[in-house]
Order: structure tokens, then C-alpha cells, then sequence
């Protein structure tokens, strides 16, 4: 998700629900239409759940970095974040050929430069543990040059309030040391008693971009004159692990809807609510 969409009150209401209203949500309910329905309504809404907690995430990560506009007019931070880092550089390395029939780029490959040189032993460990696969999130933080006054922050959005420009989210392929040394490496180019522990203070993820999201960014830079969202960011944003499964969750659901057939007949309708078991 980006920042339109985690910050639209429509689709992620962020009021404590009473249950007195109704919220325009898919709804669960005990029968379904066909196994697709069943299917897209999990889909939409286990999408929302995740953007909501992503959102949330953001919100307490965010303020502990403490940013502000340093003398040469430039984003800078005071304070530390257990799951937001300053980057030290961002470059995109690779923009693959779309396939056929498509307008996306078939593959975005960027680097992410960071140091762990402010955090203790344990959180160091936990940034050492980013392995592949793990998502990650790319924030653009600007804030405002002088600080809101309390007029104007409770009439700001949250955004606006945070500094938050831009967010993306992006797929770790692998991650090294300050040598260049390869770490959690699952896919044997490593052998297990060749492993030594990471050297250095600075890390280099080596991520995968959202095609889709990419193609968009361009499009509006090509056509509106849009601001290079790729050249802003700044924070490198973690999750923890048990909670930050969701892209794999919903691909799961996305490629189950492109099946024709997944259950048997015999339990079909008993699925979807109208079969007598």
C-alpha cells in the first residue's frame, strides 16, 4: 500500500468502532456465492487489515526518529527508532523489459545503504536477521520547517503531522556487510561452515520495487511533472516477522481466485454454505 491509500478514511477508518454503524466492508457472512466471492471478500479484507497495521507501524515508528530541517535544508534526525533507520543512499540498479502484452516492468531492482552503528547489540541482531523475502517499507520523510503549532496539528492529517511524503513497500533479495559478505543466505552459496558473522557497522539490501507501483511513479513524473518519489526516501521501515506475512498470504489468496478448481464437488456446496453435511 501507499500513502493515498493507508490514510483514506474510506477505505481505512481509523475511529474506534462501537458497532452501532456499518462500515462499507466486504462482510463475512455464513453462505457465499461461488468459491470466488468467498475469496475476494478474505482478499479485501485481510488487504485493509494489513494496511491498517502497516499504518499503525508507521505512526509509532516515525515520531521516535525525530526529524527536522537541518541549515542546508535537508532532512535530518535527532533521535532513533527500533524499526525506522536513515538511509544512507538509495539507488535503483535494474529496470527489467515489461513482458509480453504488458506495460509494467517485468522486474525493479534497488539498493538500500544503512548503518546499525547507533543501536545496541539486540536490536543490531534484529536488523542482522533481515533475511529474503522479508518486506520492507521505504518512507520519505520531510517535515515542516518550523514545528506545528497545537492549532494546527489537531487540523492536520496524520501525514502531515508526521512529515510523511511517500511510502513503498519492497521485497528483500539479499542482504551483505560492510565486506560485501552475503548474510542469511538460504540458497546454498554459502555452505554452512564457510558462514562468518557480518563485519562492519553498514548493511546493503539489495530489494525488489512493486512493478506496478513503479510504472505508476513514472507515468505521473512522464505526463504531470510529478516529484521523483524513488530520489526522496530517507527511513528504512522493518516489521516484526510473525506480522509481516501478509504479501505472501495474499498472493497465496490471488493465485487460489486464478484456479479453476480447488475443492472437490462433494464439498462444494457444503463450502459455500447451502450443502447438507
Amino acid at each position: 500500500p501507499n500513502e493515498q491509500i493507508m490514510w483514506d478514511e474510506s477505505l481505512v477508518p481509523s475511529i474506534n468502532y462501537s458497532g452501532e454503524g456499518c462500515l462499507a466492508l466486504p462482510k463475512l457472512n455464513l453462505q457465499f456465492l461461488t468459491l470466488h466471492d468467498y475469496l475476494l471478500r478474505n482478499f479485501n479484507l485481510f488487504r485493509l487489515e494489513s494496511t491498517y497495521e502497516i499504518r499503525e507501524d508507521i505512526q509509532e515508528a516515525v515520531p521516535h526518529l525525530l526529524a527536522y530541517i537541518n541549515n542546508e535544508g535537508e532532512t535530518a534526525f535527532r533521535g532513533w527508532s527500533r524499526m525506522g533507520v536513515p538511509i544512507r543512499e538509495f539507488k535503483i540498479t535494474e529496470v527489467k523489459q515489461p513482458n509480453i502484452g504488458e506495460v509494467k516492468p517485468s522486474a525493479v531492482t534497488a539498493e538500500v545503504t544503512f548503518s546499525i552503528s547507533s543501536y545496541k547489540a539486540q536490536i543490531r541482531s534484529e536488523w542482522n536477521a533481515l533475511k529474503e523475502h522479508d518486506v520492507l517499507f521505504l518512507l520519505s520523510i520531510r517535515p515542516s520547517f518550523e514545528p506545528l503549532s497545537a492549532e494546527e496539528a489537531e487540523k492536520a492529517t496524520v501525514p502531515q503531522r508526521l512529515g510523511l511524503q511517500y511510502v513503498r513497500g519492497c521485497e528483500i533479495i539479499e542482504i551483505r556487510d560492510e565486506e560485501g559478505t552475503l548474510m542469511n543466505d538460504f540458497t546454498g552459496r554459502i555452505k554452512r561452515d564457510e558462514w562468518k558473522p557480518p563485519k562492519g557497522e553498514l548493511r546493503t539490501v539489495t530489494i525488489a520495487l512493486d512493478t506496478a507501483q513503479y510504472h505508476m511513479d513514472v507515468t505521473d513524473i512522464a505526463e504531470k511533472g510529478a516529484e521523483d518519489v524513488y530520489g526522496t526516501f530517507n527511513v528504512l521501515m522493518r516489521r516484526k516477522p510473525k506480522e509481516n506475512n501478509f504479501k505472501a498470504i495474499l498472493e497465496s489468496i490471488r493465485d487460489l481466485m486464478n484456479e479453476y478448481c480447488i475443492v472437490p464437488d462433494w464439498l462444494h456446496n457444503i463450502f459455500l454454505g447451502y450443502g447438507k453435511p
